[in-house]
């Protein structure tokens, strides 16, 4: 298949859509991703990008586009404007693709925000190929949260807008079976929504310690006990129930909270702790390549997932979740609903409702206690888990069955 890839996000960012287009072109498909200029999480352009520079490449074997980008930034507003110019700019890159490049069906891989499915809509419209969706978040109550919209004209309006988008999708792949209810009240065919899953890149495994460098190494203290906690700093992973947590831990705990990434909330985060006196218990590391993740995650005795206490999120897996468990490691989770199932259904970890202080700092006096061999088989029961349900190749092989369905009407390539 020749697939028009559509997502906002795209390499060098750190994203599953980098891993899994490279997955379709070694099967022998043909992939056109149409992106953003790189700037998430820190919300300016990638040192070597612009809207001038490296707007188009070819990286191992995928053809990218980069159309013009309002970088994400820090505020409210130049997020929003960051959501509207991709579609806008997108759409137009569309129009001028060869016939060669506007591909036989277009996949819209879609974090936040619904907005980037105008372009596949566009392309739907233009070229009449058929558009699959991969929704990660749910609209427009991600949006809501994020933006902190509480008007209810403009939610309505919003509703309104969001529902139009996901019934002109002609299929709508959603990252959890948590969504299907929420999908088919937008007015979606039910015979129309899919659940593929999120999954880890295929270099994420557990690590021997004698695999870990030296430098990587000499970054995490040795001697204490390591809960760590990798990814997006922003609202949603709800830092102030994590530092609440990490305030009621008795002095003699030798827990120490290690954060390997960054993000726009990453400055009053870091702030947040140095007032409640809390240096002495976070570690911030800042943002490492993808391909060091194992690395740093075989340095830690359990991995850390949280998100706000919404109705929404309880609908969700976080991808951190898949990432965790391909490494082989424990997890403490302060999630509800979709995510928390997975974890506690499997064993695999200790989870506690989100947004409660108090059983969170219950869960990391109790990691700081537990004896090694427990964690150790958490830990392997999560790499068996992931293998089963989440590889990156039963992840692929599902998406290809699909798109070809959509394409085609049947399940060959």
């Amino acid at each position: 298949m020749d697939i028009l890839y559509l997502s906002q996000y795209f390499y060098p960012e750190q994203f599953l859509n980098n891993h899994v287009s490279q997955a379709l072109v070694r099967r022998g498909h043909r992939v056109n991703v149409v992106c953003c200029v790189p700037n998430y999480p820190a919300g300016r352009f990638f040192e070597g990008y612009s809207n001038r520079e490296r707007r188009q490449e070819t990286w191992n074997g995928v053809e990218i586009h980069r159309v013009f980008t309002v970088p994400r930034g820090k505020s409210p507003i130049q997020l929003l404007a960051n959501y509207l110019v991709y579609p806008l700019t997108a759409s137009w890159r569309i129009l001028r693709l060869g016939k060669m490049r506007r591909g036989h069906i277009s996949f819209v891989s879609m974090p936040s925000p619904l907005t980037q499915a105008l372009a596949g809509i566009f392309a739907k419209k233009i070229w009449k190929i058929p558009t699959v969706f991969w929704v990660q978040d749910i609209w427009p109550d991600s949006a809501t949260i994020t933006l902190g919209i509480h008007n209810r004209l403009i939610i309505r309006v919003l509703d309104a807008f969001c529902s139009w988008i996901y019934r002109q999708g002609d299929l709508v792949m959603v990252q959890s079976d948590g969504f299907h209810d929420r999908i088919a009240n937008f007015g979606v065919d039910p015979a129309r929504i899919v659940t593929l899953p999120n999954a880890a890149p295929e270099l994420f495994r557990p690590l021997e310690p004698s695999e870990v460098p030296a430098d990587i190494r000499a970054m995490v203290p040795a001697g204490r006990r390591i809960l760590m906690f990798a990814g997006n700093i922003g609202e949603s992973q709800d830092f102030n129930t994590i530092i609440a947590a990490a305030k009621q831990l008795p002095d003699t705990t030798d827990l120490l909270i290690v954060v390997v990434g960054s993000g726009r909330d990453e400055e009053r985060v870091r702030g947040r702790v140095a007032e409640e006196g809390l240096d002495h218990r976070f570690l911030f590391l800042g943002r490492h390549p993808e391909a060091t993740m194992p690395a740093f995650f075989a340095c830690a005795d359990m991995m850390l997932v949280s998100l706000r206490d919404e109705p929404i999120f309880a609908l969700t897996v976080p991808s951190k979740v898949q990432a965790y468990m391909a490494c082989g490691k424990p997890m403490l989770a302060s999630l509800a609903g979709e995510g928390a199932a997975i974890i506690a259904d499997t064993t695999t970890g200790i989870v506690v409702p989100p947004g409660n202080p108090n059983a969170l700092g219950a869960g990391m006096d109790r990691l700081s206690s537990m004896p090694d061999a427990d964690l150790r088989r958490m830990g392997e029961k999560a790499r068996e888990i992931y293998l089963q349900r989440f590889s990156l190749s039963a992840v692929v092989e599902k998406l290809v069955n699909h798109l070809s369905i959509t394409l085609h009407g049947d399940g060959g390539d």
